[in-house]
């Protein structure tokens, strides 16, 4: 039988990239037995999988660079969301009791690797999904977590944006409130322990013309409904109505949050409105997002 002529390229890549096993490649093209492709890796070199590697089956595929989802991926992981090393991959976790953040992770994490969820209760016996995706090691920017603001993030206000964006849809909150017997109040807080970040935040959205206001809200050693705190909190607050409304679309157009995104659509389509026009639509918003919670 005529040897069939494989590219040394061909083989690595289906091999170690696209996770073929021997069998696999060898039915691809047209030969009877894996033992033929392992023969063929001896003589190339190519070296053999480990048990383990080769039982490593999920799918991932690289990160493409993207800077605008660089950005957005750095802001999640400013925020709720965790990177270590496992095994072979890298895995990034969150745990949630709001579905709006599974979805969220299937949709920023989803395209590179599978993303998987399950039930599970702490010692509190509170209940919570853990949400994780192993990914490949093109996504090891994530590795550390930022303390700051990159600066090729500041120095663009798209990226910017985008990572404030991941940011909010981590620790941001949307208010609307009664103001003066009859007009509405609209308010943005984000609330965190990262005061570089918050105050690089702060500058940035006075460069733009904002006016936000940053002050400690918790101190180091304090109780509060989570336990005791063990490193100062602080807020980053917006409560100019005018100032609500043009930060909503940049925000918008990046979020991936769906109860956030809701919030922030319903602002947007109720700028002009009275407190008596909004008051029943956007407490019926805030009773739908604690029906989803999970108890």
């Amino acid at each position: 039988m005529k040897e069939v002529m494989i590219p040394k390229e061909t083989l690595e890549d289906l091999y170690w990239n696209k996770n073929f096993t021997t069998n696999e490649i060898a039915k691809k093209f047209g030969i009877k037995h894996g033992r033929i492709i392992l023969k063929k890796f001896k003589k190339y070199g190519i070296p053999s999988k480990t048990v383990s590697q080769a039982l490593t089956r999920k799918f991932k595929k690289d990160f493409d660079g993207n800077p605008l989802e660089n950005a957005y991926l750095l802001g999640l992981r400013a925020g709720d969301f965790h990177c270590r090393r496992n095994r072979l991959s890298l895995r990034v976790q969150t745990s949630t009791t709001h579905p709006a953040l599974v979805n969220l992770m299937k949709e920023s994490f989803g395209k590179y690797g599978l993303v998987l969820s399950y039930l599970y209760e702490d010692n509190a016996q509170k209940r919570e999904w853990f949400i994780y995706s192993d990914l490949n090691s093109s996504f090891e920017f994530l590795l550390n977590k930022p303390r700051v603001m990159p600066a090729w993030i500041l120095k663009e206000d798209n990226f910017f944006f985008s990572f404030f964006a991941a940011y909010m849809d981590c620790e941001g909150c949307w208010m609307i409130s009664k103001s003066h017997k009859k007009f509405a109040r609209f308010i943005f807080k984000l609330s965190s322990g990262d005061y570089d970040i918050l105050l690089q935040l702060k500058e940035k959205l006075i460069s733009l013309g904002y006016s936000p206001l940053l002050y400690i809200s918790r101190e180091k050693g304090t109780n509060s409904p989570y336990g005791k705190n063990n490193q100062d909190h602080y807020t980053l607050i917006l409560n100019r109505k005018d100032e609500i409304i043009t930060l909503v679309p940049f925000l918008l157009k990046y979020s991936r949050h769906d109860e956030k995104i809701i919030k922030m659509k319903f602002i947007l389509n109720h700028r002009d409105s009275l407190w008596k026009d909004l008051e029943s639509g956007w407490n019926e918003i805030r009773e739908e997002t604690k029906e989803g919670v999970l108890k």
